[in-house]
């Protein structure tokens, strides 16, 4: 029996149980991005009359006054006047330029760029592909925006609603969340007040959480209409983590209309930051979880119930409702995770809100954990020894030979540093600090950290540069005699490709990055193809990014690499100072 990951249901006390067999057949496992199938079609729906919300709340973590009392809530704009205002605060900045920008027909003059993309992003499918019903191709035909809107607050009025478009821009704009019915299929128009209370859920959520997800699905699902999956139910199904909002959802209150989307948020940190957290064997460990295959717990969840710490009703429905109501309680109602499960409050604490409780306004506004460790690090580099950086060089000299010579990008050098780097500093600091703990810090299975050792890995790139450009050099060399002054540059580079026979050194260190980490090719040798580049960019001309002034480019052209095909081969501008600074700007990001 599949669950479905992220739907959130309403349920009444007269069928409960019935209602919990429902769940167990509607509830499955998805993706945060939907994939539309013929299962998954619109379908009518005639809600059942529901008991209401307040009457049940022992079936969610928390009640309406707990979002109404909720600490440390953000104050974000809310009505047209105040989105208006908060735009005409910010001012222009000293590097923009005037113009005209054109979308879909609509012309917007001397307008902000980020306001541009934001309702560019409005008025345009998320993903090529999708055919949205009724979108037209010209939206100034339709309404007829200009010449009395030339601003993209006054377009998104003129074509969203008085009082929904501002708000829609708004949340694009600050968010990346998009809202808009010309975007995604079985969308349909928010109202203002749905629309307010959208940014009331987002008034919940602290900042350094979000974006959650780049041009984010956030629509009120067709009127009139629910998932086929979810069409047993008879409407009871009020949102789902895509994030579509039906129409059970829009007869709520504020308050649980907020509730309700928090919720659903709450399912995206699990897919915020290094893994799927309500997937992960800690999570699943804490309520005696087990997935018998992929998506399939309903065998074991009666077990699960038995002296097992839950929140809430819906909370015991699977490990992903679990999760979702555990954050939400955490967020809302802090003292009834407390109680039920310090381990769930402290596993939530540490990987969801870097290190802040919500049990207070103190508490809440203080610096995250992360924040903190980083500051320090900012500060001493770390305090790493001599030894611990070398250890760190020598887990992350294959991943620096690899930005150059294996087709990998040069963020994973760093990725490799800061993972390294983090390890060692969280060994060392643990008793420092008292909430450390490795799982807040970085993830194993990953090989990536939050913390970011800049220094460190300046100091490592300024090291191995020289080392890597030596040993190219070193390893060409071997195929010299195959070059002559008559090859053309094509011919002449084809012969770099024989580095890829060559392997990197310290290739079988005994080091957990290399051995492990998903970013890096089980390859030890260099690729081909990246070695003709290589070649084939310096004697064609490369140009360092450094050089910046057009006299400079043209003598780093002329000196280094405008050397015709019937020159020497060492004079071809693979020098070791030119093939250092090519290794050296490749690296320097």
């Amino acid at each position: 029996m599949n669950i479905v990951r992220g739907s959130f249901v309403l349920k009444s006390l007269s069928s409960l149980f019935a209602s919990v067999i429902f769940l167990l057949t509607s509830c499955t496992h998805a993706p945060t991005k939907v994939q539309y199938t013929e299962t998954d079609r619109p379908v009518p729906v005639s809600p059942k009359e529901r008991i209401p919300a307040a009457d049940e709340l022992d079936w969610w973590a928390a009640k309406a006054q707990h979002v109404k009392n909720a600490v440390c809530r953000i104050q974000l704009p809310k009505t047209t006047s105040e989105i208006e205002k908060y735009y005409n605060s910010i001012p222009v900045g000293p590097n923009f330029e005037g113009g005209t920008s054109e979308i879909s027909g609509v012309r917007l003059i001397d307008e902000k760029p980020h306001l541009v993309l934001a309702l560019a992003k409005l008025l345009t499918p998320a993903r090529e592909s999708m055919k949205i019903e009724d979108a037209p191709k010209n939206f100034q035909e339709k309404f007829k925006v200009n010449p009395s809107c030339t601003k993209a607050l006054c377009a998104a009025q003129k074509i969203f609603g008085k009082d929904v478009g501002p708000q829609m821009l708004f949340l694009m704009d600050k968010y990346d969340v998009n809202t808009s019915p010309y975007s995604f299929i079985n969308a349909d128009a928010f109202n203002a007040s749905e629309i307010a209370d959208v940014i009331r859920s987002f008034e919940l959520v602290h900042p350094d959480q979000l974006p959650f997800g780049f041009n984010k699905q956030l629509i009120k699902f067709k009127r009139g209409y629910t998932r086929a999956s979810y069409k047993d139910g008879e409407g009871t199904v009020l949102a789902n983590a895509a994030i579509e909002l039906f129409d059970g959802w829009s007869e709520q209150t504020s308050l649980m209309r907020q509730y309700t989307l928090y919720h659903e948020i709450a399912h995206n940190h699990s897919d915020n930051q290094f893994a799927d957290y309500d997937r992960s064997a800690s999570w699943l460990a804490l309520s005696d979880w087990k997935e018998n295959k992929p998506g399939e717990f309903a065998n074991e969840k009666q077990k699960a119930m038995q002296g097992h710490p839950f929140v809430s009703k819906y909370g015991e429905t699977n490990p992903f409702e679990d999760f979702a109501e555990s954050v939400s309680s955490f967020r809302l109602n802090p003292q009834l995770l407390k109680g039920k499960s310090l381990d769930k409050y402290n596993l939530i604490k540490l990987y969801v809100f870097d290190g802040l409780e919500y049990t207070s306004e103190a508490n809440c506004r203080k610096a995250p954990l992360n924040v903190q460790y980083q500051k320090q690090i900012d500060r001493d580099g770390g305090a790493l020894s001599a030894a611990d950086k070398l250890a760190v060089k020598n887990a992350c000299r294959q991943s620096f030979y690899q930005t150059v010579l294996g087709h990998i990008p040069v963020s994973f050098f760093s990725a490799c540093v800061n993972y390294e780097a983090t390890q060692i500093w969280q060994k060392q600091n643990t008793g420092r600090f008292a909430d450390l703990i490795p799982q807040a810090l970085f993830d194993t299975k990953l090989r990536i950290s939050n913390l970011k050792f800049n220094a460190l890995k300046n100091e490592l790139r300024t090291e191995l540069a020289p080392e890597l450009t030596d040993w190219i050099l070193q390893s060409m060399n071997v195929h010299s005699y195959k070059m002559t002054s008559q090859m053309s540059n094509a011919e002449y580079c084809d012969v770099w490709s024989e580095l890829s026979h060559r392997v990197y050194p310290d290739a079988h260190r005994n080091n957990q990055w290399y051995r492990n980490g998903i970013f890096l090719s089980r390859d030890y040798s260099p690729h081909a193809g990246a070695a003709r580049g290589l070649c084939l960019d310096l004697v064609q001309g490369f140009t360092p990014t450094s050089k910046s002034s057009v006299s400079a480019i043209k003598n780093w052209v002329k000196v280094k690499a405008a050397i015709s095909t019937e020159s020497q081969i060492t004079e071809r501008g693979i020098t070791r100072e030119s093939l250092l600074k090519y290794i050296s700007d490749r690296t320097n990001h």
